[in-house]
């Protein structure tokens, strides 16, 4: 068998454990995983692993003769360190090729979206460090994070905290003071407002909000990223303010990326939404987004729901991003430090996504077989510098 024929042959196995494949492709690929000790562990990697949709697509779309010269070239660099007969090596090889095909770093925002979110790694203690609410009143409660749900006292409102999302009982006897829940790198959480409505904040994000909204309008203020399901009340708007722009809706779903100092970024998923900066207003509707830039500058443009919302199914999908843009979000997912030794490394771009439930190093390892972009650590800093 010739090593040349590995994408084909990974197809068929893919079909194979999806239930696709033709019934001739099935006698002649179990023929190759009796007769070749390669294609045997290749089928015992596959044949457990998840099953994602679009994946027989993605491997098409693959240069494979550019992935394959990549992956070689790491091999060979390994081989010379470790003996390997030719068996295994080959072994090795097609397995690599196939994780690095399998790997949500360029899986360009395939993914089970059935599949549960995963526990992020966290404190495990009664508290997550850096998750908070500081009260109006200037109280601060640290708050629980993958814990079950746990009643705690915060003067007189009872918060109900744990299981990464806070909710309480609301009355009108609670003022109209704003409290700043706070969410540190590494996590996201998801609160309930007293008037039904729901956010999803994203890692390094806060909120300020009461906890009874009097008046004619529901106020609330956002730094980093959030996604709102607005519950509708007639005769009383609900606002986000963020640093440049002012949100108002009655009653939708949207999703607000404030996190650079110079672009904010409004995606409407249902309903309709009023944004305003300065002087220039923009009414989005359904599958439309703004992004109002520095300089009062404004664009407008139609948006992949599921790519924008895979934040809160611990995704980051990146499309000819830059490496320094990619490198913001390693800091907020993972709370460690990036610099940059080779500034050039900084506008490289790339395809692909990161995984929060995959180790960091996982991540980074990809990236130095298809990226030349080597790293390493210096106490909590991580330095990303040109590949030797």
């Amino acid at each position: 068998m010739m090593i040349e024929n590995h994408e084909h042959i990974y197809q068929l196995l893919l079909e194979k454990r999806n239930g696709t494949i033709s019934e001739a492709d099935d006698a002649w690929v179990v023929s190759l995983i009796d007769t070749h000790e390669e294609i045997a562990l290749m089928w015992q990697a596959l044949r457990h692993s998840y099953i994602t949709p679009g994946e027989d697509a993605f491997w098409q779309q693959i240069d494979e003769n550019a992935a394959w010269n990549n992956v070689k070239s790491q091999l060979t660099i390994r081989s010379r360190r470790v003996k390997m007969n030719r068996t295994l090596m080959m072994a090795a090889a097609i397995i690599v090729l196939a994780a690095l095909a399998i790997s949500v770093i360029w899986r360009s925002g395939i993914w089970e979206k059935d599949a549960p979110l995963p526990l992020a790694t966290t404190n495990t203690g009664n508290r997550a460090p850096g998750l908070q609410l500081q009260l109006a009143n200037g109280t601060t409660v640290a708050l629980p994070y993958n814990q079950p749900s746990q009643q705690i006292a915060a003067g007189d409102v009872q918060l109900s905290a744990g299981a990464k999302q806070l909710q309480y009982s609301a009355n009108a006897k609670m003022g109209e003071g704003f409290n700043t829940l706070t969410v540190p790198p590494k996590m996201d959480y998801k609160l309930a407002l007293s008037d039904g409505t729901e956010v999803w904040l994203n890692a390094t994000s806060r909120l300020r909000f009461p906890f009874a909204f009097n008046g004619d309008k529901r106020e609330v203020y956002l730094e980093g990223e959030g996604y709102f399901n607005v519950a509708k009340k007639d005769g009383q708007p609900f606002i986000v303010h963020t640093a440049h722009t002012d949100i108002t809706v009655l009653g939708t779903s949207f999703n607000v990326n404030a996190y650079n100092k110079d672009v904010t970024t409004t995606s409407l998923v249902t309903g309709k939404v009023l944004t305003k900066s300065g002087d220039k207003e923009v009414t989005l509707k359904p599958g439309q987004e703004v992004a109002f830039t520095a300089g009062n500058k404004v664009s407008v443009d139609n948006f992949d729901t599921d790519e924008v919302l895979a934040w809160m199914r611990g995704l980051y999908v990146f499309h000819n991003t830059s490496l320094e843009h990619i490198a913001a979000v390693i800091e907020r997912w993972y709370g460690v430090k990036v610099v940059f030794d080779d500034p050039s490394l900084a506008g490289k771009k790339f395809t692909g996504g990161l995984e929060k439930a995959q180790t960091l190093d996982y991540f980074l390892e990809t990236l130095q077989i298809i990226g030349d972009v080597d790293h390493y650590y210096d106490k909590d800093v991580l330095h990303l510098k040109l590949k030797k």
